[in-house]
């Protein structure tokens, strides 16, 4: 095998490789559900950092939730994500623990502090990569919010599309 086919075989695998990435996620994309859910913005402490924002998802709770004010420093919420009337839906699995015991691929959530008071928040924020030429979204005039469109799998991270300010 000379060196150009062993070069024309690798990109022709790289290129089937982004392929078929590409294809999961337009396939899930029109089937999964999808739904526009509300954003607080992160500033993540890395040295090297991309052309990104990252961004934590504001949820709706549901099930039995800690009592009101803040957690503890290290309370979490096991919970799974659904769409329910447009909105994105955290409901908490009791007892907790348990799901993870039988692998439990949901999301947890935390209430965090914004500015606009109390909300829970799931807690890996996720990345919406931008072009080099946009503005930093996250720098919001007062009373606005932003706003992300997500597509929301059975399991993992809901994965962002598109971002809008409100």
């Amino acid at each position: 095998m000379t060196p150009l086919t062993r070069g024309a075989l690798i990109a022709f695998v790289h290129v089937a490789l982004v392929a078929v990435v590409g294809g999961v996620l337009l396939y899930e994309r029109n089937t999964l559900p999808g739904v526009w859910a509300v954003t607080t913005g992160v500033d993540p402490v890395l040295p090297i950092r991309g052309r990104y924002v990252s961004l934590r998802i504001v949820v709706e709770p549901r099930g039995e939730l800690p009592a009101e004010g803040l957690p503890e420093h290290g309370q979490i919420v096991e919970t799974t994500l659904s769409v329910e009337d447009g909105r994105l839906v955290a409901t908490a699995l009791t007892p907790p623990g348990i799901e993870a015991m039988l692998g439990w691929r949901g999301q947890a959530i935390q209430r965090v502090e914004t500015p606009a008071g109390q909300v829970w928040t799931l807690i890996e924020p996720i990345a919406f990569f931008l072009p080099e030429d946009a503005p930093d979204p996250t720098r919001l005039k007062p009373g606005e919010e932003l706003w992300a469109e997500v597509t929301v799998p059975r399991a993992g991270p809901p994965r962002p599309i598109r971002l809008e300010v409100r």
